[in-house]
């Protein structure tokens, strides 16, 4: 094979795409799910319950409450907090939009602060300097995996009061200080989307130690109901809807195939952190900033985010370009919020804000990380990026 990278003339290393995620599905799940088919339920169920229960357990809090997606935990955390008008929430602007729409859905506004340029993680300074006497919540997403700054947060919303949201959709199976990511007050936001540590197809869910909200979650998910309202006794059929909420159920076919990817997140964790480890080797020699692993922390990389910095002989758009013209699959996480039409026109923000963010932006890709992914595969990833710096240099 040629030397020249596909860009510009060679062939490209492989033939059919390898994407930046994928789920990986054994017969295992397939049985599950077969299972759940011939039972009773098919919509939420027992099944449910007992995924709910197994996350609880491996996260150490008394509440998990499944949701269909990342984005409507997300929302339903927003509304248990009583988040409103006149509100403001501190979140990153580094981030998928559904973190900030956890304010944005219930009429607050999101007020973004700046990133730490080694974690991608909201910087607790910045988070200092946002805070106002209208400020009443604070959502911190774990970048990639990688944990926030989880000490100094919880020190912040604790000296003013704060309503804490973990977005860690990105760090599902990682940990902390020996704390399973998302133990930590007062709500975590998991997502199990395909691309994800595990996978439920479409789901997400909200993980709590606190009862009322763990309540609260519950009714607002199932179009906040009351089921057995007083009369129900005399009158079985009698349920009443007590306020605004949401058909958010999550169904026993994706709890079936939930609990079985739980079976194997070991696996899978094991798997993407033998992957970092051929590429931190093989890409020790290069000029590439690759993740950082803070003390304390265990993470569970849903993301293997490099930055392409000036020495690597391109900028960030034609590494990506060089690496899809190779058939290798990489992405950006994520255009930030501020860059966003929406977040512009409804909150004022402008592309100059957020120095470091905007900064990191401009360099980051995300390599292809995912368990199915095999030696070969890496290899490939490997064989792509070495060929487009030895083309430049």
């Amino acid at each position: 094979m040629s030397d020249t990278p596909a860009k510009y003339g060679g062939t490209p290393i492989r033939d059919s795409v390898l994407g930046y995620g994928g789920q990986s599905i054994s017969e295992m799940e397939k049985d599950a799910v077969h299972d759940a088919l011939d039972g009773d339920y098919i919509t939420r169920g027992p099944t449910v319950e007992a995924f709910e229960q197994e996350v609880a357990d491996l996260i150490s809090v008394e509440h998990a409450v499944a949701t269909t997606s990342g984005t409507t935990a997300l929302h339903l955390a927003g509304r248990t907090a009583e988040f409103g008008p006149g509100d403001e929430i501190i979140t990153t602007p580094l981030t998928f939009a559904s973190t900030a729409h956890a304010a944005s859905y219930t009429g607050a506004t999101p007020v973004f602060a700046d990133i730490d340029e080694t974690t991608r993680c909201i910087d607790p300074e910045a988070v200092r300097d946002a805070i106002t006497e209208d400020t009443v919540g604070l959502i911190p997403m774990h970048y990639g995996g990688q944990p926030a700054d989880i000490e100094e947060l919880l020190s912040i919303a604790d000296e003013h009061d704060l309503t804490v949201i973990w977005d860690a959709c990105h760090a599902f199976g990682g940990s902390w200080k020996d704390q399973m990511i998302g133990a930590q007050r007062d709500m975590a936001i998991f997502s199990f989307h395909p691309v994800k540590n595990i996978t439920t197809g479409e789901g997400g869910m909200v993980v709590t130690d606190d009862d009322h909200l763990a309540d609260r979650l519950r009714s607002l998910r199932s179009f906040e109901m009351d089921y057995s309202p007083e009369g129900h006794d005399d009158e079985p059929w009698f349920q009443v809807t007590e306020g605004l909420g949401y058909n958010y159920n999550v169904t026993d076919l994706q709890a079936a195939l939930g609990l079985a990817q739980l079976k194997r997140l070991g696996s899978f964790k094991s798997r993407r952190d033998e992957i970092i480890t051929e590429y931190e080797e093989a890409f020790a020699d290069l000029p590439l900033k690759t993740p950082t692993v803070e003390a304390d922390a265990d993470p569970m990389f849903h993301l293997y985010a490099v930055e392409i910095h000036d020495e690597f002989g391109c900028d960030r758009k034609e590494f990506v370009n060089a690496m899809h013209a190779e058939n290798i699959g990489v992405q950006v996480h994520y255009v930030p919020l501020h860059l966003h039409p929406f977040f512009q026109e409804e909150y004022g923000y402008e592309e100059t804000d957020f120095e470091t963010t905007n900064a990191v932006y401009d360099r980051i890709v995300s390599l292809p990380l995912f368990p199915e992914m095999d030696d070969d595969d890496v290899a490939d990833v490997v064989s792509a990026v070495r060929r487009l710096f030895e083309h430049h240099n």
